[in-house]
């Protein structure tokens, strides 16, 4: 199992590099829930630096496209030496198409987000030769282990981090300044939470980025203590510091890399970063209920 991180600066790279496999970049253009927009000389600069540190490199351009964004889409890549990246991350199929009329569908990795919770869904894109997809995050540990057993290309999981669960394309915080005639400006910080009327013991970090609005879980998912159950079926671990920075990663990273669990400083990272880790859906089975009377 190999090791992936985001990170919020170039400098990182070195600093990171001896607990990971690589690394996770992108530009808000074409890519959503960024820890930072890395524009393209500075792409090209991470490229050249993870090849110096023998490190992979993704690319995460996980919009979801209409057709002008997709010709840009094409016009962006136009400027990448593709052929350097281990991988391009993609959530919408016209992105994978585009990718692949270039050439490169073998370095497309497809994150549908929700969508792959099974072995059929998950082995779907298989036979286009794709080189992987992410499973999705509401699914249990025994799911995960099932795909991972039958899986037929490399499997991707974010394995730390604040999950996103709920994404709209419409700039919402914005619309909401604007009705109630407040000319605050929120949007791409990332410093935002909301807290539901009858949750009231539990804040939900708020992203307005230039793909819509985003709420993700307000407790850390951690998979730290069950590595052992996946190392050997999973092929990507993505540790994601979106919220945090690279000094949360250059601590929590160690521990993933070695397999190690350090109760101490568990403990000072929630303290100094506010935050509560859990187990995500490893043991929670997603259940979705209709509205209204069921005659079943």
């Amino acid at each position: 199992m190999k090791i992936l991180t985001t990170i919020h600066n170039l400098e990182s790279i070195s600093l990171l590099s001896s607990q990971v496999d690589g690394f996770l970049i992108g530009n808000d253009q074409f890519g959503t829930r960024l820890t930072k927009s890395f524009g393209i000389h500075e792409i090209i600069d991470a490229i050249q630096l993870t090849s110096d540190f023998k490190k992979e490199l993704f690319l995460v351009c996980n919009q979801m496209f209409n057709d002008d964004q997709l010709d840009d889409f094409k016009n962006f890549l136009a400027f990448i030496p593709i052929q350097k990246l281990s991988g391009i991350i993609v959530a919408d199929i016209g992105a994978y198409r585009l990718i692949s009329s270039l050439g490169y569908k073998g370095l497309v990795v497809y994150n549908p987000e929700t969508l792959l919770t099974n072995v059929y869904d998950f082995n779907f894109l298989a036979k286009n030769h794709i080189k992987g997809a992410y499973i999705a995050k509401e699914i249990t540990l025994s799911d995960i282990i099932e795909i991972a057993k039958n899986k037929e290309y490399q499997m991707f999981m974010v394995g730390h981090g604040h999950l996103d669960m709920f994404y709209s394309k419409r700039q919402l915080i914005e619309n909401f300044m604007k009705f109630n005639e407040d000319d605050h400006h929120y949007h791409n910080q990332k410093n935002l939470k909301i807290i539901e009327s009858n949750r009231l013991d539990e804040a939900y970090p708020i992203l307005e980025d230039n793909a819509g609005t985003h709420v993700f879980r307000g407790h850390v998912f951690s998979s730290l203590k069950y590595l052992n159950d996946f190392k050997e079926l999973l092929d990507y671990l993505v540790i994601d510091t979106i919220f945090k920075d690279d000094s949360y990663a250059s601590k929590i990273l160690p521990m993933y890399h070695q397999n190690q669990i350090d109760t101490t400083l568990i403990e000072e990272l929630q303290k100094a970063y506010d935050e509560t880790w859990d187990d995500g859906f490893f043991f929670k089975k997603t259940i979705y209920k209709s509205k209204g009377n069921s005659n079943d």
